[in-house]
């Protein structure tokens, strides 16, 4: 366990209890399900644990970060506190204080949507803890668990959806030209990278942040059909090749 300063921020005159606030969180990197939770002590007296189900999380360090958010939001009724944040990954810590990486540009800027929220606070100490609370784990492997079930029902539906669209590929026109594929006449189609100009491609999911189209997106009628076309027929690997589509 190591423990760090934050970087002086903004604080009230005054000095208040002594409050605590763990977070942790776990992920389930084939569905992009993330369990996350907090747990506030204040003077010795331990809530109980708060928990939540992330549907689209792409990794775990954005989760952990979503969970300090969180955590430090239900804290702040604690206004005035001197306030231990317990976190399980060095990264977050240096995040937070703006030490981090500079490669973890999203990282960085979730962590600056937290420090606003520190300022109310009369200090904060940010500890790297690998070892959170039992009851803690325990509470945010129920909501990873719930987060699954979830999942796989969205992924039963996702099995029924690509049948559709296999189905209606079927009266997909392609023709061969000088600049490639052309699908019914009007849209551009390839599969490397997977492109195609349909709306139901690219303006459906123009505004979806990539964790979203990772997770979600299938591919359109048109793409389907050029994929059977070069022997991909499975619809689990038709579904497999639009989460690996470039955003």
């Amino acid at each position: 366990m190591s423990q760090r300063l934050l970087e002086p921020l903004p604080r009230p005159p005054s000095k208040g209890p002594e409050c605590r606030l763990e977070i942790a969180a776990l992920l389930e990197k084939r569905t992009h399900t993330s369990g996350i939770g907090w747990r506030i002590t204040v003077q010795g007296h331990a809530e109980s644990p708060h928990t939540r189900t992330l549907q689209r999380a792409d990794t775990l360090l954005r989760a952990e970060l979503t969970a300090v958010r969180e955590g430090v939001r239900g804290a702040t009724r604690w206004r005035g506190a001197n306030l231990e944040l317990r976190v399980p990954d060095r990264r977050v810590a240096g995040l937070i204080e703006g030490t981090g990486p500079s490669r973890f540009s999203r990282g960085r800027a979730a962590a600056e949507r937290v420090r606003p929220l520190l300022a109310g606070f009369a200090s904060v100490h940010v500890v790297v803890d690998f070892l959170p609370d039992p009851d803690l784990r325990s509470a945010v492997a129920e909501a990873l668990d719930a987060g699954l079930v979830a999942a796989a029902v969205r992924e039963q539906h996702r099995v029924w959806a690509m049948e559709q669209i296999v189905a209606r590929a079927r009266d997909v026109q392609l023709e061969r030209t000088d600049a490639g594929w052309i699908a019914n006449g009007r849209y551009h189609v390839q599969l490397e990278p997977m492109r195609c100009e349909c709306p139901a491609w690219t303006a459906r999911w123009a505004k979806a942040p990539i964790g979203a189209r990772r997770a979600s997106r299938l591919p359109c009628k048109h793409l389907v059909a050029l994929a059977r076309h070069e022997g991909i027929t499975v619809p689990a690997d038709l579904a497999q090749l639009a989460r690996r589509a470039p955003p």
